[in-house]
């Protein structure tokens, strides 16, 4: 059974039961009507309305309080685990701890972790009714925001086990003081067996409040630990460390091993995770080699090349005292003898003097040199920063970037760390070291824009399944994923199933429809709750067959109708195969969805062929529906169609190119940028020639640069020769000769003051992708598409 108190996340409406919670912003009652209508039967609802009367076949369960009956649910769900249950908790470094020991015994038994963040009052239960009741360890966070909180949460979990992270200043507005916070945190140790934690910082505290037969493991730079802790060496991206444990031999077992990571809260966190390794009898050797190929979770800490010879760190938007205070040590890992600089902005929610007053010692004990301030309460605190050597004040970015020179910050280590309003990107941009890498850049932001332009033009209530397949047109699959489940798509479409796979991998919870299902895939479409396209009656009868076989009932499938594009999907003469398919016996495969492709809607000398198409499904759907007492979703038009022939939207729509700025519409904005830098310039004579098999002729002395990007980027040949342009210091440039595998030659004769390191718009603002379709004969899908994968895509979201 799955659990739900999102109407966007539910995946499996028939296996599906919803909490109508009520908020601030929403209440879920206002949605049970809609899951009704998609298919979910079972409900947890503390409200009665008359609209409910209707419901059919629906169980409904009314309580008091439907968080609460949640939360109780889930308790007795945890008592029947026989995993260790294992609790997170701190202010920072949960979600990081957590995945890293998922890492680390990977492979070895069966391991159930809260998804992403999953850590509130309404996470922690929908993540423990998640697991499987089979499972051996049970990772679990656990996060609050006011007091009372956590009594709850460890009644919910249970915890045998509880992991103690780094306590700061995150989520304090709803506590008086730190004190009472850590009071609150520590309530999660009050019934557990096993305690880990930093012993320095926690462990008097936590061995307070532990019960008597409670058992503490800490761990500490200092003798006299469970585990002692020795850095040995530090780089600029590792951390050898020297770990002598004491749980299995008194005299202790030592171990060295390298951390792929070297800035403290990544060593803290990574320690935490070995820690609780080590409590469970795994070998310091083994561990060793395991931590090596850590993967980083999420880290917003970016260590990057700095001009002139300068070191930058960008921990941008994590402004709380405990992450600054863990950034500004950082300074002193990586920065050698070179001169500290910090560039700080105001803490966003602070006003007390006080705050300030720390900030300033801590700067001084860490021995900072230069001081940047950004921002009206740093101003106004100035006097509290004579303790700095220099220390200069902006009261905005504009005005830092105006009144500072680049050459001045040589040899230098920098960190950047301000609030999110101040876009201090924009620091990081100005001092990062120039970087020739070739990139596409996608604006999030335009895909949200274009997904809401669309969705007006659409009756309200018709629901949008958006196309995600090939890496979302090129633009990147997760990440656009993402963003379509937070501006509420009702479906996401993929061509294959491992599309599907990787989405899930990332989190991606709202339905998803594999459009061209392999039969090798069937087990793991259904493992990951993928939903097939059936476009023949031989494909229903094999599908059927593997749920037959597995035992699986109920599993959504959506049919195709074959209408005039004559490339697949079931024609109507078949329909009454079909319906005796279905009619012989109950059957475990259920149609969720009966939907056709139109071919020519953006084609208007072709309307009468798309109103054809439109009247032929209509005629398929109307003599397959009454058949089936479920609600069946009908849908056939894609973007041109949005566009064109709204009032056939039906029940959904699918939305494909135009998500990605192609249209009629000009309002629609382009998501893309594709560009790249100069890697060199020569003079060419006109005698000369450019490129293999000399096809780079020359008329004059010329200026010819050349570009890291080629065919195997997705610069398609016949692009060469001048019939292809990029965009250089604000001009139009040809490219001369063949476009090479890897490279590319532009003629920049015209460019005036063009230097390596300048920016080359392959296409963008200034070249579009329909231009470049026009001139190669083809559409934007395939210029799109052809950008490369291993071109790196920067995500830009405000």
């Amino acid at each position: 059974m799955k659990y739900s108190v999102d109407s966007r996340n539910v995946m499996e409406p028939s296996n599906t039961i919803f909490y109508a919670l009520v908020g601030e912003n929403n209440n879920g009652h206002d949605f049970v009507v809609a899951l009704y209508n998609k298919g979910v039967r079972n409900f947890v609802l503390s409200e009665r309305r008359e609209e409910y009367l209707s419901l059919e076949g629906a169980s409904v369960r009314y309580v008091e309080n439907t968080l609460a009956t949640l939360q109780e649910d889930a308790r007795l769900f945890s008592q029947g685990i026989t995993a260790q249950k294992v609790a997170i908790t701190g202010s920072n470094g949960k979600t990081v701890v957590k995945e890293w020991i998922a890492q680390l015994m990977e492979g070895d038994l069966k391991l159930c972790r809260s998804p992403r963040s999953y850590n509130s009052q309404v996470g922690v239960p929908l993540s423990i009714l998640g697991f499987d009741s089979d499972c051996k360890v049970a990772l679990v966070e656990a996060g609050i925001s006011l007091p009372g909180e956590m009594a709850k949460l460890r009644e919910i979990i249970d915890p045998e086990v509880v992991i103690f992270t780094h306590f700061g200043d995150a989520h304090s507005e709803g506590f008086e003081s730190d004190s009472q916070k850590l009071y609150e945190k520590s309530l999660l140790f009050t019934e557990c067996k096993v305690a880990i934690a930093h012993k320095d910082r926690y462990g008097e505290y936590i061995a307070s409040v532990l019960p008597k037969n409670g058992k503490m493991i800490f761990w500490s730079e200092e003798p006299g630990s469970d585990i002692q802790v020795k850095t040995t060496g530090v780089g600029n991206v590792w951390r050898r460390v020297e770990v002598t444990e004491y749980i299995t031999d008194p005299k202790g077992v030592t171990s060295q091993m390298e951390i792929p990571f070297a800035d403290e809260a990544s060593y803290e966190n990574c320690m935490t995770a070995i820690i609780y390794l080590l409590y469970r009898s795994y070998p310091l050797e083994v561990i060793g080699q395991r931590v090596k190929n850590l993967q980083p979770v999420e880290m917003r800490m970016e260590i990057k090349e700095g001009v002139n010879g300068s070191i930058l760190i960008k921990d941008y938007y994590n402004s709380d005292l405990a992450s600054f205070s863990l950034a500004v040590r950082s300074l002193s890992v990586h920065g050698g003898d070179r001169e500290k600089v910090v560039i700080l902005s105001d803490f966003e929610g602070v006003k007390d003097e006080l705050y300030y007053q720390e900030i300033a010692k801590l700067l001084s004990s860490e021995k900072v040199d230069i001081l940047y301030c950004i921002g009206p309460k740093l101003s106004a605190n100035k006097h509290l920063f004579r303790v700095i050597p220099s220390t200069v004040f902006y009261s905005n970015v504009e005005e830092f970037l105006r009144g500072e020179k680049r050459k001045c910050f040589s040899n230098r280590i920098v960190l950047i760390k301000g609030a999110r309003k101040y876009r201090f990107e924009r620091i990081g941009e100005f001092l990062q070291k120039l970087s020739h890498t070739t990139t596409l850049e996608v604006n999030l932001n335009a895909i949200a824009h274009n997904f809401n332009t669309f969705k007006k033009k659409v009756a309200p209530g018709t629901r949008i399944a958006v196309m995600v397949k090939a890496l979302s047109y090129g633009a990147g699959l997760a990440e656009v994923a993402n963003m379509l489940q937070y501006q509420g798509a009702d479906y996401l479409m993929v061509a294959y199933t491992d599309e599907g796979v990787e989405l899930r991998n990332k989190g991606i919870t709202v339905p998803i429809a594999v459009m061209n299902p392999e039969r090798e895939s069937f087990e793991t479409m259904v493992e990951f709750s993928l939903e097939p396209e059936i476009y023949s009656m031989e494909l229903l009868q094999t599908f059927e067959n593997y749920l037959d076989l597995s035992q699986i009932s109920s599993y959504p499938i959506h049919l195709k109708f074959n209408t005039g594009m004559n490339r697949s999907g079931l024609n109507r003469d078949e329909i009454p195969m079909l319906l005796n398919f279905f009619k012989e016996r109950l059957r475990r495969a259920r149609i969720v969805s009966l939907f056709s492709h139109l071919a020519t809607a953006d084609q208007e000398c072709f309307d009468d062929f798309t109103l054809e198409q439109i009247s032929r499904f209509k005629g398929c759907t109307e003599e397959v529906l009454p058949h089936f007492e479920h609600k069946i979703l009908r849908h056939i038009l894609n973007s041109a169609g949005i566009e064109r022939f709204p009032e056939y939207c039906f029940d959904m729509v699918r939305l494909g190119i135009g998500l990605y700025g192609f249209g009629n519409d000009p309002n629609l904005e382009s998501i893309s940028t594709f560009k790249t830098h100069i890697t060199s310039l020569r003079n060419v004579s006109p005698s000369e020639s450019v490129g293999y098999g000399r096809k780079g002729r020359l008329e004059r002395e010329s200026r010819i640069a050349t570009i890291p990007v080629g065919y195997a980027d997705g610069i398609d040949r016949h692009l060469g020769c001048g019939v292809g342009e990029m965009f250089v210091c604000g001009k139009r440039v040809p490219v001369v000769g063949n476009v090479c595998m890897d490279i590319c030659m532009l003629d920049v004769t015209d460019c005036e003051g063009v230097k390596v390191g300048a920016e080359v718009e392959i296409f963008g603002k200034n070249i579009s992708v329909s231009e470049i379709a026009s001139k190669l004969g083809t559409i934007e899908y395939e210029i799109l598409t052809s950008v490369s994968p291993r071109v790196k895509r920067v995500y830009f979201h405000e």
